[in-house]
């Protein structure tokens, strides 16, 4: 069990966020995907995943088995994919270092294990830019098939998530929030304890306060996250999800069924031309590597979706951004666009 100790000015710092962006979300479903006795609830997803994605084999994977590494602390939260492959790109070998020792020592702390980390075993994306590449290059192919067909659902869902606890707080103050956390948390003012057992961990805020994230697969041990330089408010992943009924209704997608259809409609190529800028809005280049097409072939498919009215164009420069228009969205969710 964890118990966490709110001041006067935690309470006052507190606060509820949307989301951690689908960087975060990715980082927190590797974990959920390698938990060999994870919750039931999540299976359909799991299979479909493991079938459908080579790379969840790749030696990477194992870096986020059982929820020690916190590269979300280290990234920030990042509205965009892209925005969160930059962060992560960007950040710094000491800061990653660090973090990876301290993840280390959490693994040691909860496992008793101090052998070496299968994680770290493949290389070191720290320090080594090649392996940092590695790093990317295996996060972006796992997320455009384990989150990225989902996003706009688990989007909008922890946006809901978001606005009720929003009103609350309006409404009746941070307390109310805390005490009204799903089953497993227990606010005993000015203490939140988060799960069960006879071991009880303490943690202080010391004043920094508490950042509330609603999450989808969010699923491992208590764990309150601090920023590597300890001055931000920790961060607390409250998971949303909790009967099959839930996780059927995010992590299921009328895109599957209808991305078939469109293959025979708009063939298969040019169906997932629109599928992969519905997921993401991107540049020529980016929905070439999408594809594993040239440029000139992806900006062929793209020239032909916009005659079409399902994507709009916008030149920045020298890059094209393209992205779904209203009927481009209707055809590729299967939803009709009648009044």
């Amino acid at each position: 069990m964890l118990r966490v100790h709110f001041g006067r000015e935690d309470l006052a710092r507190t606060r509820v966020m949307d989301t951690w962006g689908p960087l975060g979300e990715t980082f927190l479903s590797l974990t959920t995907l390698q938990q060999p006795a994870g919750p039931a609830v999540f299976d359909g997803w799991r299979q479909r995943v493991r079938q459908m994605h080579r790379t969840v084999a790749h030696p990477a994977a194992a870096l986020f088995q059982g929820g020690f590494v916190d590269l979300f602390t280290v990234t920030g939260p990042a509205a965009s994919w892209e925005e969160g492959l930059e962060a992560l790109r960007a950040a710094g070998s000491d800061l990653m270092a660090q973090e990876f020792a301290g993840a280390r020592e959490l693994r040691e702390h909860y496992t008793g294990r101090s052998d070496r980390w299968a994680g770290l075993a493949w290389g070191d994306p720290a320090h080594d830019r090649a392996d940092r590449r590695a790093l990317v290059d295996f996060l972006g192919g796992y997320y455009r098939v384990a989150v990225a067909p989902y996003w706009s659902g688990i989007r909008t869902r922890l946006q809901q998530e978001q606005a009720g606890r929003a009103r609350v707080y309006a409404e009746q103050g941070v307390e109310a929030v805390l005490a009204g956390l799903p089953p497993g948390f227990r606010w005993r003012s000015p203490i939140l304890e988060i799960g069960r057992g006879r071991r009880a961990d303490d943690l202080h805020l010391g004043g920094r306060g508490l950042v509330l994230v609603p999450s989808v697969f969010y699923q491992s041990r208590p764990t309150v996250f601090f920023s590597p330089d300890g001055q931000e408010p920790a961060v607390l992943f409250v998971p949303v999800l909790r009967t099959a009924g839930e996780v059927a209704g995010v992590l299921t997608t009328t895109q599957e069924g209808s991305l078939k259809a469109l293959e025979g409609l708009l063939g298969r190529t040019r169906a997932r031309a629109l599928d992969a800028i519905g997921q993401v809005p991107c540049t020529s280049s980016r929905l070439a590597e999408r594809l594993d097409v040239s440029l000139a072939s992806a900006s062929e498919h793209a020239t032909v979706l916009r005659r079409a009215g399902l994507i709009t164009t916008i030149r920045h420069g020298s890059a094209v951004h393209h992205s779904l228009t209203p009927l481009g969205a209707g055809l590729l969710n299967g939803t009709s666009l009648a009044p």
